[in-house]
């Protein structure tokens, strides 16, 4: 049995995103094709799909509304004699001895640590608790059975504690928050906009799996007559320059490079790669074929929009086509054409059979 493999390299589901690094991918447009010679195209509209519920807990709005909060908080200096609670960031000196001797990694000089993270081993955050700024304290502690550094599993162990500073965050109430933030006028309204906030996430989760149930669907309904040797021979010249790249930033050479990735020998590579790009191309020719049947298009305006929101994440054209292999017309030509054919095939499809919650 094949390997299925989520990578950088191979996708078994259709993600045009920027994952690939190269040049020389032939156009995505497939003008010069007859796509009837090359696809016979099953059903696409009509398709069946499972209706959604959306409902929002308290618990959830509980766990978002802390959320917010907590990112609004601000921090305060505790002063010496300050006790210290749950949740202060403290910065502590500490020597850990076992059998009265240091051990490696057991002292540490003006490390932060907040109370209640669980960075440490069980113990030593809640033997800070009701210690003072300032203060100089013995935990007398064990090392869990199965600590990870063998020679201290299960030992007893004695680590001397000096809290030199704290910080507190001050989260502010419902009531506080709303009062310095202009976007709401009442704690009602704040908890209105994080339930449709949470309901809007939801529901664009729902969408996105309808959407990709249906494009499955479509894709199994799809038979390929024959494939174009110039966009198949493309990408998977473009895969193995990649296994190179990457090799070459990892400092391996190919070989130790194709195990990473989970292949034995290159000819497994090839028969993943050669499946992969051919997967690639028929689901490229089936968006160009539905596109063109139903008179799918897009605007210059909304290409020029995913350009800018591209370049603000930080790729202009070079740096698109250097990742993935395409011009950024080309890229973003088919990313458009995925959008705007799911929200086709969606928008013609019977929703059926009880609803899935969310």
């Amino acid at each position: 049995m094949r390997k299925i493999i989520v990578s950088a390299v191979f996708t078994a589901m259709l993600v045009f995103g920027l994952a690939s690094c190269g040049s020389g991918v032939a156009s995505m447009s497939y003008s010069d094709y007859d796509l009837d010679e090359y696809i016979d195209a099953g059903q696409y509209k009509g398709l069946t799909v499972t209706p959604y519920a959306i409902s929002v807990s308290d618990d959830e709005m509980k766990t978002e509304m802390d959320k917010v909060l907590q990112e609004a908080a601000k921090s305060h200096d505790l002063k010496t004699g300050d006790e210290i609670k749950k949740g202060d960031t403290v910065n502590i000196d500490f020597d850990g001895t076992v059998n009265g001797k240091t051990f490696e990694g057991g002292a540490s000089d003006g490390f932060d640590l907040t109370i209640g993270s669980g960075a440490l081993i069980d113990g030593f955050e809640d033997g800070l608790i009701g210690k003072k700024v300032g203060d100089t304290t013995k935990l007398d502690l064990t090392f869990p059975k199965d600590y990870s550094k063998k020679n201290l599993a299960g030992k007893d162990v004695v680590f001397t504690v000096k809290i030199n500073s704290a910080k507190r965050s001050d989260v502010p109430s419902k009531e506080e928050y709303v009062k310095g933030n202009d976007d709401y006028d009442s704690v009602e309204a704040f908890e209105k906009a994080i339930k449709k906030k949470l309901r809007n996430q939801k529901e664009e989760t729902a969408i996105k799996e309808q959407k990709q149930a249906l494009w499955s669907e479509a894709l199994d309904k799809t038979k390929v007559k024959k494939y174009p040797d110039r966009e198949v021979n493309a990408y998977t010249e473009l895969n193995s320059k990649q296994i190179d790249t990457y090799a070459e930033q990892y400092g391996i050479d190919r070989e130790q490079m194709l195990k990473q990735y989970g292949f034995n020998s290159e000819e497994d590579f090839a028969a993943v790669n050669q499946d992969s790009s051919k997967l690639r191309v028929k689901q490229e020719m089936l968006l160009e074929y539905i596109a063109a049947k139903e008179g799918l298009t897009y605007t210059d305006e909304e290409a020029e929009t995913m350009l800018q929101d591209m370049k603000s994440s930080g790729y202009d054209e070079e740096a698109i086509e250097k990742q993935t292999g395409r011009t950024a017309e080309d890229y973003i030509h088919i990313e458009l054409l995925y959008e705007k054919t799911l929200d086709f095939i969606l928008e013609n499809a019977k929703i059926k059979g009880a609803a899935k919650e969310y």
